[in-house]
């Protein structure tokens, strides 16, 4: 057993820097860092510190609103801290002076720099939405779903210099069901990461340590998406596009270009599979209108129907509602903007 320069093995010197308990410093923002954090509230761990995204621009007002991470850490009383950029010099000093054991970073939506990962007396734990090696990236749920996924899961990483390509500590797993969208999965994964954390800190403090290194060879990326990403096309196969509308909803929402608008879709199910259009049935065609199950049109390849819908600066509806208000008929065209692409 390898044994460090005080004569001690890793799972010793880990197990005597915890015996008073461990410090720790969290890193996170969206809705999906909230059950970790939670969790750790629960378990007798809370931070000392929580470090967040700056407040933004929220809703129509347009008013400043603080991340779901600064919200529910302010409401328990815990300290934050909204640097503009990780690893700036006055947060390497902020972290420094209250000399954490262990930082933890659940989906902060920044990298944390190699200054920031040698602060901590033991290192810094990630908790990724995806069963690494598998869609490393700024984008794991979505592109589990994009990629037809029968699973998707969270792992616990010990972070390195290199993005999400640490050592493994830890990994859980769930379904994904064929109709499931992002959020739905999302909210499952929160839950599974803040248990996965809870298990993993456990461990940790009894000196179980534990970590394999990854598999290079399967590993995939799932690069941040941008709003092209989400435009759905009249190009796409049936599966291709329904698979589009459940990554990207309920937010941001895939989305058709009309002519006159912007449509999101935020529920589809597929249509008919391979079928080519006929010289009467362009894709774009309306091939059937139906109150249950709501608006049929024609691809390049096959057929979709498309379920809900959220037309521009209107609220969320079902397709049928939409096009009766809009007079859109069987045998008609949906008016999609570069019926081509």
């Amino acid at each position: 057993m390898r044994r460090g320069r005080d004569g001690r093995s890793e799972r010793e010197r880990v197990a005597f820097l915890l015996a008073g308990g461990v410090r720790l410093v969290y890193y996170g923002t969206p809705i999906l860092a909230v059950p970790p954090l939670l969790r750790l509230i629960e378990d007798g761990k809370p931070p000392s510190l929580v470090v967040t995204r700056r407040d933004r621009p929220s809703g129509r007002g347009l008013a400043l609103a603080p991340s779901p991470v600064r919200a529910a850490a302010e409401a328990r009383g815990i300290p934050v801290a909204t640097p503009e950029r990780a690893g700036a010099p006055e947060e390497i000093e902020r972290l420094r002076a209250l000399a954490p054991d262990v930082l933890v970073l659940v989906a902060y939506g920044q990298i944390l720099s190699p200054g920031l990962l040698r602060l901590p007396k033991i290192g810094a734990i990630n908790v990724h939405f995806s069963l690494l090696p598998r869609h490393r990236g700024a984008s794991p749920i979505q592109a589990a779903i994009l990629a037809g996924d029968r699973e998707a899961g969270v792992t616990t990483m010990w972070m390195t210099e290199k993005l999400d390509e640490g050592p493994v500590f830890s990994s859980l797993s769930t379904p994904i069901g064929p109709e499931e969208d992002a959020g739905s999965l999302g909210g499952r994964l929160a839950e599974l990461g803040a248990r996965c954390l809870s298990e993993t800190l456990t461990r940790i403090e009894r000196g179980e340590i534990v970590r394999r290194d990854q598999d290079p060879s399967r590993a995939t990326y799932a690069p941040k998406l941008t709003r092209e990403d989400s435009r759905l096309l009249l190009a796409d196969d049936p599966v291709r596009f329904t698979r589009k509308v459940r990554a990207f909803a309920p937010e941001p929402g895939a989305y058709l270009e009309l002519e006159r608008e912007r449509i999101q879709i935020l529920s589809a199910a597929p249509g008919s599979i391979g079928a080519e259009a006929g010289p009467g049935e362009p894709p774009g065609s309306v091939l059937a209108l139906h109150r249950e199950r709501g608006l049929a049109i024609r691809l390049s390849s096959g057929s979709v129907w498309l379920k809900s819908v959220r037309p521009s600066g209107r609220k969320v509806m079902d397709a049928f509602a939409y096009a009766n208000g809009a007079r859109i008929k069987p045998g008609g065209m949906l008016p999609v903007k570069d019926l081509a692409a």
